[in-house]
């Protein structure tokens, strides 16, 4: 059977995942849960707004989405969220790994980067992110097998 590029994508996707479980890292897929981000922004916005005795870095240290947005202050946040924005597009993942720092993936089949990409990882380096391409070979074809286990009508 022949693979298509959506199911290629997929495949990285679970194995990239899988290591940054294994290595006990927080991470979020861009691709799915980008708005998840947003929302966790949004919400904190608007706690501060309603109750701004406490500061906007509190909100942001004690919030129950910490581990959606993976920041510490409010600066933090407000940075990565103007970030995300603009190029959230182009990175599959977010990784805070060993001693909290951001990293930013993309998750290939190819290596191959586009411009943008090449563009969006300019942009994070400056930001103080690292950031890396996660390559999987993945054939362009997979075999498969079919057992009848008997039975029916």
């Amino acid at each position: 059977m022949m693979l298509k590029q959506e199911d290629k994508d997929a495949i990285v996707a679970i194995v990239a995942a899988r290591h940054f479980a294994e290595q006990k890292w927080k991470w979020i897929n861009l691709k799915t849960d980008f708005r998840k981000v947003l929302k966790a922004f949004e919400e904190i916005k608007e706690q501060y707004n309603k109750y701004p005795y406490m500061s906007r870095d509190w909100y942001v240290e004690n919030s129950a989405t910490k581990g959606i947005h993976m920041c510490e202050t409010w600066e933090e946040l407000l940075n990565l969220v103007e970030f995300l924005k603009d190029y959230a597009q182009y990175f599959d993942f977010m990784v805070k790994y060993e001693g909290g720092r951001k990293m930013f993936c993309i998750a290939s089949h190819d290596r191959k980067l586009t411009h943008e990409q090449e563009n969006a990882i300019i942009v994070a380096r400056r930001l103080g992110c690292n950031v890396i391409v996660f390559s999987v070979a993945v054939p362009d074809e997979i075999e498969f097998d079919m057992m009848q286990m008997g039975g029916g009508i």
